[in-house]
């Protein structure tokens, strides 16, 4: 899991990378924030050019219209070949000026300009991934401890607060009385706490049994469920309505967080 997380906070969360280069670039050109475009991409393995596999909801890529798929041949009129040759060019740029850029899209050249904008935090870029979107599907989970269940359609008309943890994770272990008390009191009412971890099913039963949890802990083998919720970081908590909906996602532990998560909690669970 921490070699994924690191691979998100890169790529699908930043949106373009932001390598040693970029930044002395940047620096050089004398641009006080770097400008951000909201994408990630990959070489294309077939014809030259940079292909977009993934564009952040509410970034100026979206807002320009760029999708998924496009083909990135140039930038500013230069051909780019390779992800860093388009960072640079972002990051050469401050939040609020013009990129152009010219794109292959099902065989068809595309051109727009974009204005870039300042990259938002993590904690928002989090956020504007996920809230009021339908929750992405989970991968296959094991149950590990507790009650269950672990996966949809089980959970359906349930509100479920989805926790991404490790036990080997400090603010993870801050989160898990809150977490446990959450439960407790909410639990009969419609409310299912599942906290996820890569770890092995065993570790996690055990870690459980000893901490007293009383909610339930999963294992995802596939160590893919942080890619599709696009979290940089763990903890990583993402609260869900009865309906499939992500109406809040948080970071880290704070405790005027968690106090505003038993508010939503409570609130969702008088929603029909």
């Amino acid at each position: 899991m921490r070699r994924l997380l690191g691979m998100l906070l890169l790529a699908v969360v930043a949106g373009v990378s932001t390598s040693t280069v970029d930044v002395r670039e940047a620096s050089a050109q004398k641009i006080s924030a770097p400008g951000w475009l909201g994408i990630a991409m990959e070489k294309s393995k077939g014809p030259p050019g940079v292909l977009v596999t993934h564009v952040i909801k509410g970034s100026p890529a979206m807002k320009t219209g760029l999708l998924e798929g496009d083909r990135i041949v140039r930038v500013d009129g230069a051909p780019v070949a390779n992800p860093s040759e388009v960072s640079a060019k972002v990051a050469g740029k401050g939040p609020g000026k013009s990129l152009a850029v010219q794109l292959m899209r099902t065989s068809k050249l595309v051109e727009v300009s974009v204005t870039l904008a300042t990259r938002p935090s993590n904690d928002q870029l989090f956020r504007m991934e996920l809230v009021g979107e339908k929750l992405p599907s989970l991968p296959a989970l094991k149950l590990a401890a507790g009650p269950g269940p672990v996966g949809y359609p089980a959970l359906a008309g349930r509100v479920v607060l989805l926790d991404l943890f490790a036990t080997w994770c400090g603010p993870c272990l801050q989160l898990g009385p809150y977490y446990n008390s959450f439960e407790s009191k909410y639990g009969a009412q419609g409310l299912t706490v599942l906290a996820v971890s890569s770890e092995d099913s065993a570790i996690l039963a055990g870690w459980s049994a000893k901490n007293g949890v009383g909610y339930s802990v999963a294992s995802d083998p596939s160590d893919t469920l942080g890619g599709r919720l696009a979290a940089p970081a763990i903890p990583a908590s993402v609260l869900v309505d009865k309906h499939g909906v992500v109406r809040e996602v948080s970071l880290g532990f704070e405790l005027s967080q968690v106090k505003r998560t038993e508010q939503l909690i409570q609130v969702l669970l008088k929603e029909p």
